[in-house]
């Protein structure tokens, strides 16, 4: 990856995190050191001349997560139609990682920045509503803590979720490498076009999950509930592990499993922790249980955290 012009390094002998703070405030890279002294990517490494945070190495969701179905919600009994932003005619993703964040202050190992949607000319926002975010980054030898959080900047209750997209590289040193992960989920959404349509079933895959078997190479797309905030990731030929740890709030999950045009694995899967389902603020409307949606009164704010654990680092 070749650094672009603005982005904030946070480094140490055995970390090494790359954030670009003009397309969303992305992880543009996160590396490791090994005892053998060589360095792998553990999320994809965005290239240096992307102008787009969905091919960061991880980005955020927010003032939603995933997808509102055909870009439009109903909420306190009015429908707000968004633009869609996906080719389903859905609305995906949130606005936070399309604008540049500013940065606040900083130190080697820290870095902390901020989003105003009322610094922006009408229309930009692609959500009803002014809301305010804040990031801060912070790594250590053996680890990365991320605190994300969602402030309502207007004067009426407005609905929100947030949430994490890495792309979790499958092989770290090793062509060996046989990425496996354990999490705790109690249930599969079933789903069309990636919108819930029934409510969690207990099923095969949340088992396999839980019994920290090979995450399949495609054909995952899928929302899980339940989720209990820790994930277990290993990659045993790098004799490198890593412990997702996520704040309670990150009680839904996604995990998906892309793909090239013709089908074979990218060699990266995404295991996102959200504090919403996806088509939330429609679920809720429609009286749905534990949707996991945040209704914020005027300058509430909903806080998360996140960080990833590293052991067999040199």
């Amino acid at each position: 990856m070749n650094s672009l012009t603005g982005d904030i390094t946070l480094e140490l002998e055995t970390i090494k995190l790359v954030l670009d703070p003009a397309l969303g405030c992305s992880i543009a890279s996160l590396m490791v050191r090994n005892h053998q002294h060589q360095w792998a990517p553990v999320l994809r490494s965005m290239p240096g001349d992307s102008a787009s945070a969905s091919d960061a190495g991880s980005f955020v969701m927010l003032p939603w997560t995933n997808r509102i179905k055909d870009a439009r919600f109903d909420f306190n009994n009015q429908t707000h139609a968004l633009n869609p932003n996906n080719a389903d005619g859905s609305a995906i993703h949130g606005v936070a990682r399309a604008l540049p964040w500013t940065i606040a202050d900083r130190s080697p190992i820290t870095a902390r920045f901020v989003l105003d949607s009322r610094s922006f000319d009408a229309g930009t926002i692609n959500y009803p509503f002014h809301f305010g975010a804040v990031q801060r980054f912070e790594i250590a030898p053996d680890r990365v803590e991320i605190d994300l959080s969602i402030t309502n900047l207007d004067s009426v209750p407005i609905p929100v979720g947030c949430g994490h997209h890495p792309y979790i590289s499958r092989g770290l040193f090793s062509d060996a490498d046989e990425l496996r992960v354990q999490l705790d989920v109690s249930g599969r959404y079933p789903t069309a076009g990636c919108i819930p349509v029934g409510e969690p079933i207990d099923d095969e895959v949340c088992a396999a999950l839980r019994s920290n078997e090979p995450i399949p190479q495609s054909g995952l797309d899928d929302v899980f509930s339940g989720f209990a905030g820790v994930a277990k990731l290993t990659w045993a030929a790098s004799n490198i592990a890593m412990t997702m740890r996520c704040a309670d709030e990150f009680n839904h999950l996604v995990i998906y499993t892309p793909t090239t045009s013709k089908g074979s694995s990218t060699g990266f899967i995404c295991i996102e922790p959200t504090t919403m389902v996806n088509d939330g603020f429609n679920q809720l409307a429609q009286g749905k249980p534990s949707t996991g949606v945040v209704v914020l009164e005027p300058n509430q704010t909903l806080r998360t955290h996140i960080n990833y654990a590293f052991s067999g680092l040199g």
